[in-house]
């Protein structure tokens, strides 16, 4: 028996002197990173060895908070210095961390971080699907769903920049967008509120996770779902494409037309425009659009000193459907488009089109003044629900400098 004891007393000498061995080797090449951090001009050579030092550490030690931390201050020294492959390389050695320790939390939001930097909403799925799966007990659980809440939180953001951009590109990637923003923001909710489920049921949960990742998943979810307003817009968007075939045509024709309008193709957009609007007249985008398509066509033609009079034509026909728009006091019924921003834009095409017809007309244009207080209230209400519009701020400063 008391052989067996001493036996069992060696062992578990040899096992700490092993991890003590282990955590001297880590901070040994750890060391010789900072040294690399420190130096103000690194050479290329000495970059990529700091990175294989501090992979090496995290062999020895694929816990330690301390080389995660290091890795990602080498990453931005290596940046800073310009040295192309430090995001590759810190990627590669937090993808190395997390495959030896899928609970090194610290790792896992570097890596979080580092894919929401990207816009890389297929990897930051990964992520979370990943911290979901880490095995545990309630504490491993609990964290692994606060990572899985900051990926997807991170992603939502991506994925409402992403379905704006289609809107001008493809109907198709636009439904998709919008059907994939609105099953991340449901999981959004649903992991906030598990996390605050279990936090509830066992209050050492929330103090013993890390405050890092805790603060992570706060700010992220509290961003990401910090305008209901505009889930719901996505959400009705969604039911009505998926119940009303007309209204999914015209948006189809819509976004077809500003993918022909980016193009200069006028007649094109135009008739897909007045196409959807056949399909569901409701959609205030496509007679936003048909105004937008006008002004453009006849600014073009004035600026290459084409016909006046189809110029001025094509302008007032633009004057005539912003104000349609405005008048109609609906906003847009399309996805990832803010009220304020669809009105500020109809309220700046008004103004625009207003110094467009007197910049073409001339002394020809009656009622100068009156239009010229029109133009300036046109202009006022667009900065007010859009202070950031450039089409706005151009003919602010145009106008100061110039008049009307």
């Amino acid at each position: 028996m008391k052989f067996r004891q001493l036996s069992l007393l060696f062992l578990a000498a040899a096992l700490s002197g092993c991890g003590i061995l282990k955590q001297k080797a880590a901070e040994y090449h750890l060391g010789k990173a900072r040294r690399t951090i420190a130096s103000s001009s690194p050479a290329p050579a000495d970059i990529e060895a700091a990175f294989a030092s501090i992979d090496k550490a995290l062999s020895y030690a694929p816990g330690s908070d301390r080389a995660v931390e290091l890795l990602e201050e080498l990453s931005a020294a290596a940046a800073r210095n310009g040295y192309a492959r430090a995001q590759e390389l810190e990627a590669a050695s937090l993808k190395k961390v997390l495959a030896a320790n899928p609970a090194n939390w610290h790792a896992r939001l570097a890596m979080i971080d580092f894919l929401s930097a990207r816009g890389d909403t297929g990897g930051l799925e990964a992520q979370a699907a990943q911290a979901q799966g880490v095995p545990g007990e309630a504490a491993a659980r609990y964290c692994g769903l606060l990572a899985a809440l900051t990926a997807r939180s991170s992603a939502l953001p991506w994925l409402e920049s992403e379905g704006y951009l289609a809107l001008n590109k493809s109907p198709e990637v636009l439904l998709e967008k919008a059907a994939a923003y609105s099953a991340a923001a449901a999981s959004v909710q649903a992991l906030k509120a598990e996390a605050q489920r279990l936090a509830a049921s066992d209050p050492s949960l929330k103090s013993s996770a890390p405050q890092a990742l805790s603060s992570a998943a706060e700010v992220a979810s509290a961003d990401a779902l910090r305008d209901p307003q505009a889930l719901k817009r996505v959400l009705d968007f969604n039911a009505r494409s998926a119940a009303e075939e007309p209204f999914r045509k015209a948006v189809e024709l819509s976004v077809q037309g500003n993918a022909a309008l980016v193009k200069k193709e006028y007649s094109k957009a135009r008739a897909f425009y007045q196409g959807a609007l056949n399909h569901y007249p409701g959609l205030t985008d496509a007679r936003r659009q048909l105004a937008e398509t006008d002004f453009q066509e006849g600014a073009s033609l004035a600026a290459v000193g084409g016909d006046r009079k189809t110029a001025s034509g094509l302008l007032y026909r633009a004057y005539g459907g912003a104000r349609e728009v405005i008048e109609a006091g609906s906003g847009s019924v399309l996805p990832f488009v803010k009220p304020e921003k669809f009105l500020g834009e109809v309220y700046a095409l008004k103004a625009a089109d207003l110094a467009a017809l007197r910049a073409v007309e001339g002394g020809r244009l009656r009622n100068t003044t009156k239009l010229e207080a029109e133009f300036k209230a046109a202009l006022d209400e667009a900065l007010k629900l859009n202070p950031e519009g450039r089409l706005a701020g151009e003919l602010l400063d145009r106008y100061n400098r110039e008049g009307f």
